[in-house]
């Protein structure tokens, strides 16, 4: 085993651990480091404190060979590697507290992810079936699950959410803003934003925000509606788009389609340079002031 790790292979324990399933280490690491953690299976918790050290602990599932807690040039690795040809993969437990300040990087397969209170300049997290919850001021935010549940509350730059049949929900975030689902819902409570793409197949999106001077937002769904809430003073072009349901705006009228059903929204508010699109084929859009 490489220096700097713990290694749970049958009965060998390294100096450490505190019996071959526990996990105890603390790392000296950069207060604006970054910390890497992919964990298969079970769960991974970041948490932080104003210390220029890593603190890992945990229980090691029975299936775990060794984990690795490696030093880098700019922070703290730790990978937990499983026994090969195992039919089913025991979770491994892992809970950190973080300088405040670092980045963090983690990936899972079956495990559930959770950071609080980081003040990091990147957080990016990957899962396939856990769920990802995080509560962070962040330069740029990155969550993907597969058939999780996404979840960001905080401030941040950047935010790219992702689930596939999970649901996303945002709050409180600014900015730019990516968010997508297949069958999940899309829920966000923003402030100022400057450029928001949201997407959707089946799952339904209901969104607050207020767009920048020249902001620009876009909305699309096959089959889920579309609710959009905006201040009263929104200036800005709306266009709308519903081919088998129906629009209501507080921002200008919505006209029929001439032959069969759908209709169409096309309005100018003031003279902003804000564009909003929204559009869906089968489910009806709603866009109200407050």
């Amino acid at each position: 085993c490489i220096r700097d790790s713990i290694c749970i292979a049958g009965a060998m324990i390294l100096p450490g651990t505190l019996g071959a399933a526990e996990i105890d280490r603390t790392v000296e690491m950069p207060e604006d480091g970054q910390v890497m953690v992919e964990n298969l299976a079970g769960s991974i918790e970041f948490s932080t404190w104003d210390r220029a050290e890593a603190e890992i602990k945990g229980d090691a599932g029975s299936t775990v060979e060794e984990v690795e807690i490696e030093k880098t040039a700019n922070g703290v690795r730790v990978k937990v590697r499983n026994e090969k040809d195992q039919r089913r993969i025991d979770g491994t437990d892992l809970h950190l507290r973080i300088p405040s300040s670092a980045s963090i990087e983690a990936e899972g397969v079956s495990a559930d992810i959770s950071v609080r209170d980081s003040q990091g300049e990147k957080i990016i997290l990957n899962t396939v079936s856990g769920d990802l919850e995080v509560e962070a001021k962040s330069s740029r935010i990155e969550l993907n699950a597969v058939s999780g549940d996404v979840s960001f509350q905080g401030k941040a730059e950047r935010v790219n959410a992702e689930s596939v049949s999970g649901d996303v929900t945002l709050i409180g975030v600014e900015g730019e803003i990516k968010a997508s689902t297949v069958s999940g819902d899309i829920s966000m409570e923003a402030g100022q934003v400057s450029h928001g793409r949201f997407e959707t197949v089946s799952g339904e999106m209901s969104l607050e925000l207020a767009l920048t001077d020249d902001g620009r937002l876009s909305c699309d769904s096959m089959s889920g509606d579309l609710k959009l809430r905006l201040p009263s003073a929104q200036q800005g072009s709306f266009s709308a788009q519903s081919y088998s349901g129906n629009i209501n705006s507080d921002f200008g009228n919505a006209v029929s389609a001439s032959h069969g059903p759908g209709s169409a929204l096309d309005h100018q508010v003031g003279k902003g340079a804000a564009k909003v699109r929204l559009e869906t084929f089968s489910g009806d859009i709603s866009i109200r002031s407050h």
